[in-house]
């Protein structure tokens, strides 16, 4: 993400309590929190696949939101409560998607690149289903092979200032 925005992006990975608990709302509030207080950070984006954010919202109320949620997991209770508190909303579902295949496109890549050391004895087409897998990146089953054809069975060995490298052919 950050390759497509001047905008500081942060990810932060959280384990998991147990199977069926998960701290990331807790950790996301925390980490707001932090930033409005300590750093004068005053607008957040949100993205979201739940309406668990609301409490961070409302006890930071000269904090600006955005949020973006999964249409299927947002009631109209809560779409009532960010209008009314004048928040821009809107279903990831919804979200413009034209530009997304050059974003999926350097997701893959990064996460080919991390593959590149250890190729060799690797099956291109197991490879690639690897990083579908690994990036969470939607795709049927001719999407992966067309990108394995393009992208993985063309890498070429060139040598870049004396030393081996494995270009990804663009």
């Amino acid at each position: 993400l950050s390759k497509f925005t001047q905008i500081p992006v942060e990810h932060i990975e959280i384990d998991r309590v147990t199977d069926r608990k998960s701290l990331v709302d807790v950790r996301m509030t925390a980490s707001v929190v932090t930033d409005f207080y300590r750093d004068g950070i005053t607008s957040f984006i949100i993205v979201s696949s739940d309406s668990d954010f609301w409490g961070l919202i409302e006890s930071l109320p000269k904090a600006k939101f955005l949020v973006m949620y999964e249409y299927e997991k947002i009631g109209t209770a809560i779409k009532n409560a960010l209008a009314q508190h004048d928040i821009y909303y809107c279903a990831i579902d919804d979200f413009c998607t034209a530009g997304t295949e050059e974003l999926k496109r350097a997701v893959l890549f990064a996460e080919l690149e991390k593959h590149l050391p250890s190729l060799i004895g690797e099956n291109p087409l197991d490879l690639t289903h690897k990083i579908y897998e690994a990036t969470r990146v939607t795709a049927t089953m001719k999407e992966m092979e067309n990108f394995c054809n393009r992208y993985v069975k063309t890498l070429k060995l060139k040598i870049s200032e004396g030393k081996f490298v494995i270009e990804i052919q663009i």
